[in-house]
C-alpha cells in the first residue's frame, strides 16, 4: 500500500491543485459559505479557529494593513499568539475527536484540509495538519501552494532582508 498524504490548500487554490476523485476534501473553517459545501466533502467548523481568536487576528491584521506593514498576516499571527492559542483549542475534546477521525481517514486515502488563507505559514490548517500526522506513521504533509515559494513582501522594509520561508520557521520550533 502506498503512503498517504495530508494536503492543505485554500479554496481559491483548489482549481490549480485539484484533489483526486478518491481524496477526501474537508473544509476546516468556522464560517462556511454555499460554495464551500460544493468544493468539499464536508466542512468541519469544530477545527476552525475559535471565534475570539479569529476576531483578534482579523482586527490586528486590518490594523497592520492600515499601518502599511509589509506582511499584516505575520504581524497578526505573532501579536495574538495564534499558534499557542490554536494548539490549546485543538487539545479540547471536540477538536481532538475530529483530529482522531481525520487521522483514521488519512490512513485510508489522501485527505485535504482547506480554508481561506493562501499562505500556510499564517494559517491554522498547517497546525491542524501537523496534529493529524502526529498520530500517523509515514504520512507527509504537503501544502498547496508550497509556503516556501511565497515571498513575504519586503517593499516597506528598508533594510532589504531576504524574504522569509517556511524553512526559516521550521528550525524555530514554531512556539
Amino acid at each position: 500500500m502506498s503512503s498517504m498524504t495530508v494536503r492543505t490548500s485554500y479554496f481559491g487554490g483548489l482549481s490549480s491543485h485539484e484533489p483526486a476523485d478518491e481524496d477526501a476534501v474537508f473544509g476546516v473553517v468556522r464560517y462556511s459559505q454555499d460554495f464551500v459545501e460544493r468544493l468539499t466533502d464536508r466542512n468541519i467548523p469544530a477545527v476552525g479557529p475559535p471565534e475570539e481568536l479569529l476576531n483578534a487576528y482579523k482586527a490586528v491584521e486590518t490594523a497592520a494593513e492600515d499601518d502599511g506593514e509589509p506582511n499584516p498576516a505575520a504581524v497578526a499571527w505573532n501579536s495574538v499568539k495564534y499558534e499557542r492559542r490554536y494548539r490549546k483549542h485543538l487539545a479540547e475534546p471536540g477538536p481532538q475527536n475530529v483530529i482522531d477521525e481525520l487521522a483514521d481517514r488519512a490512513r485510508e486515502r489522501d485527505i485535504w484540509l482547506v480554508c481561506w488563507e493562501k499562505d500556510a505559514r499564517w494559517c491554522h490548517r498547517r497546525l491542524l495538519a501537523n496534529a493529524v500526522v502526529a498520530q500517523l506513521e509515514d504520512i507527509e504533509v504537503v501544502h498547496h501552494p508550497d509556503p516556501s515559494t511565497i515571498p513575504i513582501e519586503a517593499e516597506a522594509d528598508a533594510n532589504d532582508e531576504p524574504a522569509a520561508t517556511l524553512a526559516d520557521f521550521a528550525g524555530s520550533g514554531g512556539r
